[in-house]
């Protein structure tokens, strides 16, 4: 394929992205829209790796057409072969966009620059000048750096850590996170004026939360899901393949139970156990059929053909068998049914009208 004709195919695929971008209700603005089809994505994926089973396959330019329909197809690119860095899903980055919703002269503070695309959008959208984006990995900030000065964009990137913002460039109008905190750290709510908005992950949704002065913000749950990566990922065992073993053999007294590993897949659900129980992990569906799950404190729960055995420091399972009947007692309510609440003193995310509250707990 000639330069040309390659050039002429990407931006054809750009535009038609950014059309069904559109036509699904992810775009609503015709700023936007002009991002979505303005910026190349392939520009920052120039590989990515199809998941299937026992391979990963790479799509690079060697095969230009399967690789510029991938890029330019609404879904997650997995873009190194550890499965430790992602394209995100355009359709979700546009909801999030859209929600955060900046002016043509606001200053904005992206946290997780990852492959440096949204932060290109966001360069189109407000000026290069306006975009702080930070990541812990020096190698990603060094790779996006490279990319978006290949297409015109110099916007601030630095390395760091996500939780503490960028004190530099404060303060900002808005703050778009790519990775997901247990809470709003303190440093986005000192580093945002008062008026302006966050847009983050919380507990498998995305929370948009208008800052007041003194630390405080109100906010809504977005009706997307979001799987985004934790901003300070939790490192599994070293020797998982041991730890699955000893909680599958482990002697400990069972008892029937209704639900099974179905409930972790159920998106409306997984938003409840995510508020209700944070730190809890699907770790293992074996062959024989019995399934794991664990806890951050250690505490776990083994699931087998309609029985659950269960250890450590709280019995998990009775907490989410608590928490899906009191979901399925309210009727099964959608993320965007939840708001956000955030003070000096504590963070909530509830149920309005319905005495349903859980506090977040307090990033490490």
């Amino acid at each position: 394929m000639s330069g040309d004709l390659w050039e002429s195919r990407a931006e054809k695929l750009r535009w038609q992205l950014a059309k069904s971008l559109a036509a699904d209700g992810a775009v609503t603005s015709e700023a936007w829209k002009a991002a979505f089809a303005a910026v190349p994505r392939h520009v920052f994926v120039p590989r990515f790796y199809r998941q299937t089973p026992g391979e990963q396959p790479v799509v690079d330019e060697s095969t230009p057409d399967a690789w510029l329909e991938g890029v330019y197809t609404n879904q997650l690119l997995v873009v190194s072969p550890d499965v430790k860095s992602s394209s995100t899903v355009p359709s979700l980055m546009a909801a999030m966009l859209e929600a955060l919703d900046p002016q043509d002269d606001h200053r904005v503070l992206e946290i997780g620059t990852g492959t440096g695309y949204n932060a290109a959008l966001l360069s189109h959208r407000v000026g290069d000048s306006n975009v702080v984006s930070v990541d812990i990995a020096a190698d990603l900030i060094n790779d996006a750096q490279a990319r978006l000065a290949s297409i015109g964009y110099r916007p601030t990137l630095g390395i760091g850590d996500g939780a503490e913002g960028w004190a530099g460039g404060a303060l900002y109008d808005g703050i778009i996170a790519t990775c997901a905190p247990n809470r709003i750290p303190d440093a986005w709510l000192d580093q945002t004026r008062p008026g302006g908005r966050i847009v983050t992950p919380i507990a498998t949704g995305v929370a948009v939360v208008d800052i007041e002065p003194g630390r405080k913000g109100e906010g809504r749950f977005l009706q997307v899901a979001a799987f985004f990566m934790p901003l300070r990922p939790t490192p599994r065992p070293a020797d998982l393949g041991t730890q699955i073993a000893d909680i599958a053999s482990a002697i400990a007294s069972t008892r029937p139970t209704d639900l099974d590993e179905k409930i972790w897949f159920d998106d409306d659900f997984r938003f409840v156990l995510a508020a209700a129980l944070p730190g809890i992990r699907f770790l293992s569906k074996l062959e024989t059929g019995v399934t794991i799950f664990t806890h951050l404190d250690g505490s776990w729960a083994r699931l087998d053909n309609g029985t659950v055995a269960q250890a450590g420091d709280q019995q998990i399972w009775n907490a989410v068998e608590a928490a899906h009947k009191r979901w399925d007692d309210l009727g099964r309510p959608t993320r965007d049914m939840f708001s956000i609440s955030v003070k000096p003193e504590s963070q909530h995310i509830r149920l309005e009208g319905h005495g349903v509250e859980w506090a977040l707990p307090r990033v490490p």
